[in-house]
């Protein structure tokens, strides 16, 4: 009886190991999501016309049991361009960068004159004085073009990770894609400009 039971426990053991997924929290270097983000503005916002042909994969189905276990994935050679090739096979992602591209002008008038400046999570913050009717719905306008993009990122780590896209595992590397995104449009903010540091405090670049 001892033996039998032994067995199925054995069994059963077995059969849940077997349906498990395993989940490793992928570490995504800043450099290299960075770099992705930078390649989507040159070549969707009509700065560069250099254009790649490259293929993402797919994703892997998911088994009827998952378990998760501590760990960290370091990324590989050429993270960045899978993560901009995946993005740019996202129809609204894509047409974000477009839209954001069209209006570039319009939104650096106002980064010139103070008006706004590049907030902590990554979107335009309406600063001093008042602007028009018009400039908020520009500021609008872009900043759901930037949320689109920063979830367009976070959904491709999670392909990359090969994990179940859904709110949950977007939900846990968003904030890399947000931190990132944040931190290059402090990169690349022009002198004069204002910038909110992650601590939230307010400085002229």
């Amino acid at each position: 009886m001892k033996v039998k039971m032994k067995l199925f426990m054995l069994g059963f053991v077995f059969l849940l190991v077997s349906c498990a997924v395993i989940t490793v929290n992928i570490y995504f270097p800043e450099k290299d999501v960075k770099e992705a983000y930078k390649t989507l503005e040159k070549e969707l916002m009509g700065t560069d016309s250099k254009k790649d042909d490259k293929k993402s994969g797919e994703s892997k189905p998911q088994s009827l049991f998952k378990f998760e276990f501590a760990g960290t994935a370091y990324a590989e050679e050429g993270l960045s361009d899978k993560l901009s090739e995946t993005m740019k096979k996202m129809p609204d992602v894509v047409n974000a960068y477009k839209e954001m591209g069209g209006r570039i002008n319009e939104i650096d008038r106002l980064r010139d004159s103070g008006a706004v400046g590049e907030g902590k999570d990554g979107l335009l913050v309406i600063r001093e004085g008042k602007i028009s009717e018009q400039d908020k719905k520009l500021v609008s306008e872009e900043n759901e073009n930037r949320k689109t993009v920063m979830r367009g990122m976070a959904r491709a780590m999670v392909r990359i990770n090969r994990d179940r896209e859904n709110e949950e595992t977007i939900k846990k590397v968003m904030p890399q894609a947000v931190e990132y995104f944040a931190s290059l449009r402090r990169d690349s903010a022009k002198k004069g400009w204002w910038i909110q540091n992650p601590d939230g405090n307010w400085v002229k670049k």
